[in-house]
């Protein structure tokens, strides 16, 4: 397959996989991703796992967020190919999701998915964490400066 029609198979394929988390499709994203797939946060918060391995994995871990989170609520994608290699695909968005516990949970992340052969072998999550620990009933206390 040529670059620039790799690029956009791949760029597919990362919008696919945010659209089916707004869906709150779980088989379109088990469809997306490769069985050894690595799903990574590396700067989650304690009581989040930072690396999970495998797509049956993965989807354990993702199953039971719709108890907490009404809607995902991803908006302003944008999703480009890094120029030597296509196959690595890096998003940015914005969230607004609406939480099962009546509380705003907003944040902004960057997401760089590495896509092979059609399927996700390896996505990492990077966002801020305070506004999640906080949408979760937890809190955060600054230091004194």
């Amino acid at each position: 397959m040529e670059q620039d029609a790799l690029r956009q198979a791949n760029t597919a394929i990362a919008e696919r996989y945010l659209q089916a988390i707004n869906d709150w499709d779980f088989d379109v994203k088990r469809e997306l991703l490769a069985p050894d797939v690595v799903f990574e946060m590396r700067w989650a918060p304690e009581g989040f796992p930072r690396r999970i391995d495998g797509v049956e994995a993965v989807m354990k871990f993702l199953a039971p967020l719709p108890e907490s989170i009404v809607t995902e609520g991803l908006y302003d994608i944008r999703v480009e190919t890094l120029h030597s290699d296509p196959g690595q695909v890096v998003t940015f968005y914005k969230s607004d999701m609406e939480m099962v516990r009546p509380v705003e949970y907003k944040n902004e992340y960057v997401t760089c998915f590495t896509i092979r052969d059609g399927k996700i072998v390896h996505f990492v999550e990077h966002f801020d964490p305070i506004p999640l620990v906080v949408a979760f009933g937890g809190s955060v206390t600054p230091p004194s400066l």
